[in-house]
Parts: structure tokens; C-alpha cells; sequence
């Protein structure tokens, strides 16, 4: 199953509690200020992107909430060839090509309902921003800013 599946599968009415779950756990202080429908916004265009073919894979290994100690260590993507690890979800450059992918659990132990991992599929994509174009610019911001 592709992130694209898990996405034409769930409305954001779907996804709403396990995502909230999400904040509140790893971003407490900001998930009173969430503006919800301004979520949904995003979530429906994330759900509108055309999938590009990938030479990669999503692979998961632990809920998002247990992950430490950073969130984006428990979602990456991998090379189809041989397994090895780009680097996070969170960091991959492109939304479209990452909507594509196929989705791995790479553990046995991982309980997920697929609303709980399109919820946290979403959060991984969104994580540097609400959009494609700001999740760069706050990666290139933070990662890279000190190399110029």
C-alpha cells in the first residue's frame, strides 16, 4: 500500500483524533493552539498531490509517539535496490514522491490502526511545515544554515 492509498482512504474527519494524539503528545504546549480546519486544508491537498514514481520506500519502526529522541527516526525512506536509509520522511524532498512510495512496517511488534498511520504519515510529511515549499526552507533554515 502506497501513502497515496492510505490517503484517498481517510478523510481528515478520520485521521483528526489520532493526529491530536500526536501533538499532544510530542508538541503539548502547541497542540492547544492547533488551528484544526487549517489542518484539514492541508490534509486535502496533501490527499490532491499526483504521485511520482520512486525508487524508495517508507519504512516505519516504531508509533511516533514512543520514538526518541527524535520524533523522525522511527519513519524513513529507503532505496527499493538495497534497503539502505536516505533519511527521514520528514526530510525527503519531495511531497509528491513521497505520497507514492509503499509503506513498510519494518518491525513485527508495531500495532497501528491505518488511521494511526495515515495520521502519522501526515505529521511526518508536515513536520518542518505546512507546505512542500516552507518544510524546505525551515529544513535548509535548520540543517544547513551554519555550512554558508
Amino acid at each position: 500500500m502506497t501513502f497515496k492509498d492510505l490517503l484517498a482512504q481517510y478523510a481528515f474527519a478520520e485521521i483528526r483524533q489520532p493526529l491530536m494524539r500526536l501533538w499532544q503528545t510530542n508538541e503539548p504546549k502547541l497542540a492547544a493552539l492547533l488551528d484544526l480546519d487549517k489542518w484539514e486544508k492541508i490534509y486535502q491537498k496533501v490527499q490532491a498531490l499526483e504521485p511520482i514514481p520512486s525508487d524508495y520506500y517508507i519504512g516505519i519502526v516504531s508509533r511516533w509517539e514512543r520514538c526518541s529522541p527524535m520524533i523522525d527516526m522511527n519513519c524513513s525512506v529507503y532505496a527499493k535496490s538495497d534497503g539502505w536509509r536516505d533519511g527521514p520522511v520528514a526530510c525527503h524532498p519531495s511531497w509528491r514522491e513521497i505520497v507514492g512510495m509503499e509503506v513498510t512496517l519494518l518491525e513485527d511488534d508495531i500495532e497501528l490502526t491505518p488511521q494511526e498511520l495515515a495520521a502519522g504519515l501526515f505529521w511526518e510529511i508536515t513536520y518542518f511545515g505546512g507546505t512542500e515549499e516552507i518544510a524546505r526552507r525551515n529544513i535548509e533554515n535548520r540543517f544547513h544554515a551554519g555550512s554558508k
